[in-house]
């Protein structure tokens, strides 16, 4: 796939978006696609240098002081356009709002290429860079017009990322209602992984900062107001009164670190916390490894990198509770949530004087499930669904009323006609009329409407004839037409709706029908589950059966059966009745019973008439091969065999001429 990244803000610069922007460009990469970023150029004073393999297209820029590191570029650059017009780029991933955010919008827009956006940072959080006077009516002008842009820029894209739970339900309060992918941003976690540590350069730290014994105390981050970095300074005061063998150190750079060097002085803790300004990439990994644990008191992280870089290095993270950091932080178990800064002393006093070396643990295993692997399969995912909305577009050509409220929608695409059946209702919810045009998805719904309504009547029309299980209609109208699963599925909701199929109801009508028919509950209930019905239905309607239905069907077969022999021993008679009703299906409890219960009235006439035909039956067919006692035996062996009593056999057989031949 081809992609093209815009992003205002790009390595070498340190915040969230450069780095899940970098991040994402090399999975993308290692997985062999194909990206180029757009970004602002470099400031006149940096001495960083692009490896021109990196396909990195940087746009003129200005830096904008307040934000610390971003740069407003020009919405639009012809030479980038000339650039990215060569590419074939098949997707467009916006990450930020401003000038080259902007830029990618154009491009996506000019080139009928699918704009993807993140929405990384809470921008209401912010107004106070743009807003130095603090005045309040102005800080409520600037959060409306956040609000209004934040909701146009993703009611504007094909697809919409947002890193957290948190961002996503702050936009849907600013009013926007489009579908949002909440996939947080993943990590190259390897370098932060205790078994990478680098002895040397933790040395030379640590040296450099005088730490020997004590307890490390890290904060990582943009030095800036909104961090709240002041409540681990007031903190600090309240730790170091009780237990003095720690130490805190702030490491990064930013608008407010003079001011809170100055506190920090004021305070006098000054050996207690050290400011490390800002530090390179590959150094970070150390500042964690030597710290014994990671703490913030930020509430504007939108989904908090720092939080997992540090587990994922082997610290427990403390953290003002925030609601983006539940899925990060299991309070307890990984780190600890606070809200007020005696709470983060406690923590803080107490993790000093214990061991903490199985939440470590925890902290670095929980961390692993941010990897840049899962986070590059999600966005891919997204990149994918963009592509395909974007690419079909269905106009609708006319509408034509055909029967009972139902009509034929004629579609163009890709100089194509497509006709859809399909209800007012429908047309309605989904404002139809000619010259309208949908996405693929809005389509796909229609053509879901469309089979979802022919299965239905299909199925009414097979229920006119017999009913039918759940399993028995799915299967009849997979054999019976063109339709998906979420369409079969959606037709047998219906129907289960208006209760035209009722596995329940089926069952219990079945095991009636049954016995009715002479069929036994064990078979019944073999030919239910063939039918798929659950075992569960079938126990519950067995439990609302009466137990005597089967057991009368049970007797009317035996007295059937019974009366009507003529020709077979009493023995016989009951060996065949059994079987009889263990072919049909009865319960060996319900035979046993019923043969138990019967009134077998022994009838001694009807019993040597039924032996004297057998015994005519047997003699003609041993006459013509055995003579004198070998036709005797042999006759009295099959009548044993047959249930006759052996006196009566012996009686019959001795009488004067019996076995003469005929």
């Amino acid at each position: 796939m081809k992609i093209a990244i815009f992003s205002d803000t790009y390595i070498p610069d340190i915040n969230g978006v450069a780095t899940s922007t970098k991040i994402l460009r090399d999975e993308l990469i290692k997985h062999g696609h194909e990206v180029v970023v757009v970004t602002s150029e470099l400031p006149s004073e940096s001495d960083y240098c692009d490896d021109p393999s990196d396909n990195i297209l940087r746009v003129p820029g200005l830096e904008i002081q307040a934000l610390y590191g971003y740069r407003a570029c020009n919405i639009y650059s012809f030479k980038g356009m000339r650039e990215i017009k060569g590419m074939n780029i098949e997707v467009i991933h916006v990450q930020t709002e401003f000038g080259v955010g902007i830029f990618g919008r154009i491009v996506g827009e000019s080139l009928n290429i699918p704009v993807v956006y993140t929405y990384h940072t809470m921008w209401a959080d912010y107004s106070h860079y743009v807003n130095p006077v603090n005045s309040g009516a102005i800080d409520g002008l600037i959060k409306k017009a956040i609000t209004r842009i934040s909701k146009f820029y993703g009611d504007k894209s094909a697809e919409l990322i947002v890193p957290s739970i948190k961002t996503q339900e702050a936009l849907k309060k600013y009013g926007l209602n489009k579908d949002m992918h909440v996939i947080p941003t993943g990590l190259e976690l390897e370098k932060f992984d205790p078994k990478n540590k680098n002895d040397e350069l933790i040395s030379k730290i640590k040296q450099q900062y005088g730490i020997k014994d004590q307890f490390i105390i890290t904060f990582l981050g943009r030095i800036a107001k909104e961090k709240s970095i002041e409540i681990l300074i007031d903190a600090m005061k309240e730790v170091v009164k009780e237990n003095d063998n720690v130490l805190c150190l702030i490491v990064g750079g930013g608008p407010q670190l003079e001011e809170l060097k100055e506190l920090v002085k004021d305070d006098n803790i000054s050996k207690y916390v050290i400011f490390t300004g800002s530090k390179p990439a590959k150094e970070v990994p150390s500042y964690y490894h030597l710290s014994n644990v990671f703490v913030s008191a930020s509430v504007t992280e939108t989904q908090g990198l720092t939080y997992i870089e540090a587990m994922a290095s082997g610290i427990p993270a403390i953290a003002r509770y925030d609601k983006n950091l539940e899925n990060v932080i299991i309070d307890g178990v990984n780190g600890y949530f606070f809200k007020e800064t005696d709470e983060l002393v406690a923590i803080l006093l107490k993790m000093m004087s214990n061991d903490y070396s199985n939440m470590a643990k925890e902290a670095y295993l929980n961390a692993m499930k941010f990897s840049s692997e899962v986070f590059y399969e999600k966005v891919l995912a997204v990149y994918q669904r963009a592509i395909n909305l974007k690419h079909y577009t269905y106009t609708v050509k006319s509408i034509y009323s055909i029967k009972n409220g139902i009509n034929e929608v004629v579609f163009l695409f890709d100089e194509s006609e497509i006709i859809i059946e399909i209800s007012d209702k429908v047309i309605t919810a989904y404002k139809l009329e000619p010259g309208k045009e949908i996405n693929k998805e809005i389509f796909d719904v229609l053509k879901d409407y469309e089979q979802v309504t022919r299965a239905y009547n299909k199925a009414l029309k097979l229920l006119t004839v017999k009913d039918y299980t759940y399993n028995q209609m799915k299967k009849k109208l997979m054999d019976n037409g063109d339709y998906d699963d979420t369409q079969l599925d959606a037709t047998l909701e219906l129907l289960q709706e208006k209760n035209l199929i009722n596995d329940e109801a089926y069952t219990l009508n079945y095991l009636k029908r049954c016995t009715r028919l002479g069929i036994g509950l064990n078979k019944a209930i073999y030919n239910l589950r063939s039918y798929g019905i659950s075992s569960e239905i079938i126990d519950h309607c067995l439990e609302e059966n009466d137990v005597d239905d089967e057991y009368n069907a049970a007797t009317e077969i035996i007295d059937t059966y019974y009366n009507r022999n003529s020709t077979f021993s009493y023995k016989a008679i009951l060996k065949k009745i059994r079987d009889k009703l263990y072919i049909k299906g009865f319960t060996t409890e319900t035979i046993e019973r019923a043969l138990a219960d019967y009134d077998f009235d022994f009838d001694d006439q009807k019993e040597q008439m039924a032996l004297e035909k057998e015994f005519i039956k047997q003699k003609k067919k041993y006459l013509k091969k055995y003579q004198g006692n070998q036709l005797k035996e042999k006759i009295i062996d099959t009548l044993l065999r047959k249930g006759y009593n052996y006196e009566h056999i012996k009686e019959l057989i001795y009488k004067e001429g019996a076995l003469n031949d005929e």
